[in-house]
């Protein structure tokens, strides 16, 4: 099982430098005397494979509405990266509590199981160093030239020689509605596919087909290419 959506965010914004928690913890909250980032799950939407959080940014009235609406857009940056489309809105306060808050609005591309919302696909992309963030799956096929071999006197082929090697690479990609597409490379490009086991990046690589289908959840991108080199780290 992958991280959850919502260990995954405080992992973000504690990386941000954000005293991050869960909104809800059970207990009463203390005092609050620096920014405070309380993450609540808002919905989850298993038809069209996205979670929504609300990440409410909290800080003492000494701060001012301003300074909070300024710690509200840094986190907005940090998870708008992550691969979040993020929507912030405007700042309140509460005088009861003596506190200013924006909320922002997160919604993440995720897999749905029987029990959570996990973020998917488990590996992140990057094409020339840029992140795709809307990337859900990727396959590779390693394809090797193969040549008979025969000998003198012998009339069938006595064994089988393997030439070089070229991958077949699919990358598919679901981007949110109101989201632009990526522009595609110019030229050979190269890819690297990031997840926790390791790197795998492949050179040299071309598109040779892109297919495009629009659906109720946004634009289905597949990808279809050949890399000529793949390194493993």
């Amino acid at each position: 099982m992958g991280i959850s959506i919502l260990e995954k965010v405080l992992q973000r914004l504690r990386q941000a430098k954000f005293n991050a928690t869960v909104a809800f913890p059970g207990q009463k909250y203390p005092q609050i005397t620096e920014p405070v980032a309380a993450v609540h799950i808002e919905q989850v939407d298993r038809a069209s494979m996205t979670v929504t959080l609300e990440v409410n940014i909290i800080c003492p009235a000494s701060y001012g509405g301003t300074a909070c609406e300024v710690e509200a857009l840094r986190a907005t940056e940090t998870l708008q990266w992550d691969g979040a489309i993020c929507i912030q809105n405007g700042c309140t306060y509460d005088g009861a509590s003596q506190v200013y808050m924006v909320a922002i609005l997160a919604t993440y591309i995720c897999v749905t199981d029987k029990d959570d919302c996990i973020m998917g696909p488990g590996f992140d992309v990057y094409i020339n160093d840029i992140y795709h963030r809307f990337a859900v799956g990727f396959t590779e096929e390693e394809n090797r030239n193969h040549k008979a071999e025969f000998e003198m006197g012998e009339r069938g082929p006595m064994g089988i020689s393997l030439g070089n090697s070229v991958w077949e690479i699919t990358l598919e990609e679901l981007i949110l509605a109101g989201s632009p597409e990526y522009e595609e490379p110019e030229g050979p490009f190269e890819l690297r596919i990031v997840r926790a086991a390791g790197t795998d990046i492949y050179y040299h690589c071309r598109w040779f087909s892109i297919r495009r289908e629009m659906t109720h959840n946004g634009l289905r991108r597949i990808c279809k290419g050949v890399a000529m080199l793949k390194e493993v780290q």
